[in-house]
């Protein structure tokens, strides 16, 4: 019988043809094929594999291994981003194309091509060792891509099941095929949308303009009141939780093989504006932000249309770093753009989710414990061995600017820890068009997981 994941990259050329977008309904029938597809791949792996029922998108929940083994949990998620704009993409979205090293298509980097390396490191160790002494449990939920509002619920129904000494992610990035990351930190994150009522319904701008303030305006005024000259949240009390970080990660970012050049160049822009006391790299994983991600109100087609509109709307984010609270700092937005909003003008701010900040200290590094479960210590200096074998250079500690509220659920309900590995790169156009999943980057990591499984049953 053939075996998928003798042939890594058809398996993933397989799993992207699936088109798993869990925002959309409309993809309902690709999120179940890509649900199955995973499935079907574990249970080849000899995992005994349930689907337990959500509200929205089912989690795969599969395990193998005595339960007396060292118990390591691994997470992963079946869905994907829209992939819109479609004429944007070179190919297909979801007819995976290899070209120039790469395999591209949406969910190829996040999060389908590290379930991949993970299955295909496992079906190469199992296939030498059947009887493993490496109990492993798998999530792979169909929710992330949509904030896993389901997750938190199956957590606590499941929490027993989950009880292991680690939990193993690779939905993090590093910075190239040389170079891996393992992520120490994930920022927080809390989102908000502001509705802003003016007149009761779109006015003449001519008859009606200068008798009364526009929507717009008082949004735009709200806006710039929400950060100083500097790039400062004004948001009272929005920094007062936050905490320093250590100067064992300031010396680990200096070894991250990216200038502030050659990342200005990446995102196309001629200056950063950071706020004070931070580089840009550093801001990007020890800041606090606060982010406008869309605003909007009146005539948004061609050519013009002289109105004032009724109503406006900002959406906006901030993203968390230790200690801060989500529900705090929402809070506090809240407050603060209700205080900023002319008297003239109706708003209301509604709180749309969002999830605290995670860090973990590595075993050995100043702050650590010193008291870590056994498979814990030993999976991350395992981990630093086999990736400096497969990669040519030992991992560098970072912490991530994005946000996996789940991990923080995790560590929460099922007391773990996450060891992060990070396998996308900023080349690899996550959650844009011509995502791709570098294949170098595949193979490297297929042979550093396959000795990491072995060196951690041992």
């Amino acid at each position: 019988m053939t075996v998928i994941l003798d042939d890594p990259v058809r398996a993933l050329a397989d799993y992207v043809s699936h088109d798993s977008v869990s925002a959309d309904s409309c993809f309902a029938s690709g999120v179940a094929a890509a649900r199955d597809f995973a499935c079907e791949r574990l249970r080849e792996l000899g995992f005994t594999v349930e689907i337990v029922k959500t509200p929205i998108n089912p989690v795969v929940l599969a395990t193998r291994g005595d339960p007396s083994w060292p118990h390591l949990v691994i997470y992963g998620h079946y869905d994907v981003q829209p992939p819109d704009p479609l004429d944007l993409w070179v190919s297909d979205p979801f007819e995976a194309t290899v070209r120039d090293g790469r395999l591209y298509g949406r969910g190829a980097a996040d999060n389908k091509g590290p379930q991949i390396v993970h299955m295909t490191a496992l079906h190469r160790v199992l296939k030498e060792n059947p009887d493993l002494p490496l109990r492993i449990t798998y999530l792979i939920e169909g929710e992330e891509e949509i904030g896993s509002p389901s997750f938190r619920g199956f957590l606590e129904e499941r929490k027993d099941s989950l009880l292991g000494e680690l939990l193993l992610v690779s939905d993090t990035g590093s910075p190239g095929p040389d170079q891996l990351v393992v992520t120490t930190g994930l920022r927080g994150l809390t989102a908000l949308e502001v509705k802003l009522f003016g007149p009761r319904q779109d006015l003449h701008s001519g008859v009606h303009g200068g008798a009364l303030l526009n929507p717009l305006q008082a949004l735009m005024k709200i806006g710039s009141s929400l950060h100083d000259d500097e790039g400062r949240v004004t948001v009272p009390g929005f920094y007062d939780a936050v905490v320093a970080p250590e100067q064992w990660e300031r010396e680990e970012l200096s070894r991250l093989p990216l200038t502030e050049d050659k990342y200005a160049e990446f995102l196309g822009i001629d200056e950063f504006s950071p706020p004070p006391g931070y580089s840009p790299l550093e801001a990007i994983r020890f800041c606090p932000t606060l982010e406008f991600n869309g605003v909007g109100g009146g005539y948004q087609g061609e050519g013009s249309k002289t109105v004032i509109p009724a109503e406006a709307f900002a959406k906006i984010t901030c993203r968390l770093v230790p200690n801060q609270s989500s529900e705090d700092i929402a809070n506090k937005v809240k407050a603060a753009v209700e205080q900023f909003c002319p008297s003239a003008i109706r708003c209301e701010v509604f709180v749309k989710g969002g999830g605290d900040p995670y860090v973990v200290i590595p075993p050995g590094k100043p702050g650590s414990s010193g008291s870590e479960p056994h498979l814990m210590k030993k999976a991350f200096d395992v981990a630093e061995g086999c990736i400096e074998g497969s990669f040519g250079t030992k991992p560098i500690y970072l912490r991530e600017g994005g946000s996996i509220p789940i991990i923080r659920d995790l560590k929460e309900v099922a007391g773990l820890e996450s060891l992060m590995i990070g396998l996308f790169t900023n080349e690899d156009n996550l959650h844009s068009p011509n995502e791709s999943f570098d294949l170098e980057i595949m193979e490297k990591a297929i042979s550093t997981f396959e000795a990491f499984f072995k060196q951690l049953a041992t």
